[in-house]
């Protein structure tokens, strides 16, 4: 796969980790989803100032924290492209009350949790700040609703976190 000299693409990396392996067939999609969300946020925490798009929105999360603008931007993108994957049955995520239940039917389907934007109270002050993500598979045969998102750690499939700068 990788030649002396050369760089592995995440896609690469992806595609040869679990070819022939079915028992996590639609992961790659997911972990490129969460890709392609990632390098959209990262734009818009590097243009944060320039676009007036710092501050808050007025609102408190589930958490009680009071939600920044950044927060719900990146929500929503990564809402969108994991949405889009085609693999992912369930959504929960720190700036939405309730879970997102994607539509279809979605055989191999994962179920990820979320922190669209962990710190984003801090990125007016320019420190990192990142995205946190728990992946897990839906039950086979399984009708997926709120309870759906209640998993034990040990049944996680993958996690990743996705650290972002202002420059």
């Amino acid at each position: 796969m990788t030649v002396a000299g050369q760089r592995t693409t995440l896609q690469e990396f992806v595609n040869s980790s679990w070819q022939g392996k079915s028992q996590h067939q639609g992961l790659g999609p997911v972990i490129m989803a969460i890709a392609d969300g990632s390098a959209r946020v990262q734009a818009q925490v590097q243009q944060a100032s320039l676009a007036d798009a710092l501050g808050t929105t007025g609102e408190t999360n589930v958490q009680g924290e009071i939600v920044q603008r950044l927060d719900t931007a990146s929500s929503d993108i990564f809402v969108e492209t994991l949405s889009n994957s085609g693999h992912v049955a369930a959504i929960g995520c720190e700036e939405i009350e309730n879970p997102v239940i994607v539509e279809g039917e979605v055989a191999d389907g994962y179920i990820v949790l979320m922190d669209p934007l962990d710190g984003s109270s801090n990125i007016d002050v320019a420190v990192s700040i990142g995205s946190i993500f728990g992946i897990w598979q839906r039950d086979s045969g399984e009708t997926v609703n709120d309870a759906s998102l209640l998993r034990p750690g040990n049944q996680q499939v993958a996690a990743a976190y996705v650290v972002y700068g202002s420059s």
